[in-house]
């Protein structure tokens, strides 16, 4: 459901983002993210952010865990978003990518983000699934 609702809102987002209001588009594309972190592909997502981040970080010697650096670019995305936003007036290019890309790293960030975020992705998700699911029959 949540793998069918993420292509639904991402091919949604990618084919109105430059012809409808910038609000609508962002709302595919944060709804789309956070179907695709709660699908199984979101998993694998998830698996390799948390991979990839624990080798990077092995390499320097200073000890910081792999959840701790997910929420501060957790909160680098945010930043870059907000910014994005308090610039034009709306949500280009980088801050729809941004809105993508946020959930699964909220579910793989650690300490008090990660928990708020997830349960932030959690309640967007479903959410969008009391919003779709009538109109699709889920």
């Amino acid at each position: 459901m949540f793998t069918i609702g993420s292509i639904l809102c991402l091919a949604l987002f990618w084919v109105l983002r430059k012809k409808v209001h910038w609000l609508i588009s962002g709302f595919f594309a944060v709804i789309g993210g956070t179907f695709f972190a709660m699908s199984f592909l979101g998993g694998w997502a998830t698996d390799l952010v948390l991979w990839v981040v624990g080798f990077l970080l092995s390499l320097i010697p200073d000890a910081v865990s792999s959840g701790t650096a997910i929420a501060a670019i957790c909160a680098f995305l945010l930043v870059v978003a907000g910014a994005d936003v308090w610039r034009d007036k709306r949500l280009d290019e980088h801050g729809q990518w941004a809105a993508i890309c946020l959930p699964v790293l909220l579910l793989a960030a650690g300490g008090a983000i990660g928990g708020v975020g997830g349960d932030v992705v959690y309640n967007v998700a479903g959410a969008g699934t009391n919003i779709f699911g009538p109109l699709l029959g889920w």
